[in-house]
């Protein structure tokens, strides 16, 4: 098979010739390639082309799973029944889209150059099957539960979830009950481009695309993928010990805010205040660990500020607030896991 010519003349010579425009693909002229892969065309070259990636599938490390899911409890005696309160989680997928090249260069040849589409944003989509559920799938389309939705930058392909202490809890147990076999992540994507209008010229416009992949990952078989991390142990003879986490810039939540500063002030036991402070945005790491070297008062809390930084050069700062658990999570939750 070969290509179809793509554009006329004229068309293609405003395509050579437009000044301004970088690489994209033109959307007005869409060819399908072995039955599945769609390809665009170049604004400007006509030996680069464009494919939409028709697979998502879960990265590879050292011959193990791109997925860490961490929950976060508070146990004060690790030798005690005590009931362990879960203040939260994190969940982590690495995933990447397909390769097309190989299969387009044996189809249309190898004098071309192939290039995946840039995609701009992801929606992404949590959802599972119970292992009672798993055989109906087969012959009735299956009852999946909608776990939570998200949406975010498609930056370094890595998507973290900030799970709320009710989400770490719910989906925690779905893998200790083996009912997390059917765990699988939908996701809706946009890409840009140009259109070809009436009179031949290019204009800005976008097409969208949606891919879903199972999640094959258990705690039976890959158990050092789970961790439950005791908050607990971060105290010691009253010295204030907290993480300080924010995933909104990790996750692209942070609309046209530039920059939150922290800060954390704990009273000492001679009525001291010691203050510590924290910068988030989108060069920074998303957790930070601090330490108060000097004793803290007997049942002491800790207060905490929030000054938000955007884009317009506004600043919003926020009131003194209480605070007396060792896991202070300022992310906003879009991710919502449903117990019902």
């Amino acid at each position: 098979m070969r290509f179809r010519p793509v554009t006329g003349l004229s068309v293609l010579l405003w395509l050579l010739l437009s000044p301004g425009l970088s690489a994209d693909p033109v959307l007005t002229r869409p060819e399908t390639v072995a039955g599945r892969i769609i390809v665009y065309p170049d604004h400007r070259s006509p030996k680069l082309f464009y494919y939409v990636p028709t697979r998502l599938h879960l990265s590879q490390a050292f011959g193990k799973p791109n997925f860490f899911f961490y929950k976060y409890v508070y146990v004060k005696d690790q030798g005690t029944a005590e009931p362990r309160t879960t203040a939260g989680g994190v969940l982590t997928l690495s995933v990447e889209f397909s390769d097309e090249t190989e299969i387009l260069r044996r189809e249309r040849g190898e004098q071309f150059e192939y290039r995946p589409v840039q995609v701009e944003t992801i929606d992404l989509s949590l959802s599972y099957t119970g292992l009672e559920k798993l055989e109906d799938q087969e012959t009735e389309g299956g009852d999946k539960k909608a776990l939570g939705s998200n949406k975010i930058l498609w930056t370094g392909k890595s998507f973290t979830f900030p799970l709320s202490a009710a989400s770490a809890s719910y989906l925690w147990k779905l893998y200790e009950e083996k009912k997390a076999a059917g765990l699988s992540l939908e996701c809706s994507f946009s890409y840009g481009g140009y259109e070809i209008d009436q009179e031949g010229k290019l204009q800005p416009g976008e097409r969208s695309g949606r891919l879903s992949f199972d999640i094959p990952v258990s705690i039976e078989q890959n158990p050092d993928l789970f961790q439950v991390i005791n908050l607990a142990q971060k105290f010691s003879f009253n010295y204030r010990k907290l993480s300080v986490i924010c995933f909104d810039f990790v996750n692209g939540l942070n609309g046209n805010m530039v920059k939150m500063t922290v800060e954390v002030e704990s009273t000492t036991a001679r009525g001291q205040k010691d203050t510590k402070m924290v910068t988030f945005a989108a060069d920074s790491q998303p957790q930070y660990n601090l330490e108060f070297n000097v004793p803290e008062a007997r049942g002491g809390k800790y207060r905490y500020r929030v000054t938000k930084v955007y884009a317009d050069g506004r600043s919003e700062r926020g009131g003194w607030q209480e605070g007396d658990n060792a896991f202070l999570d300022l992310s906003t939750y879009e991710l919502v896991i449903k117990d019902d």
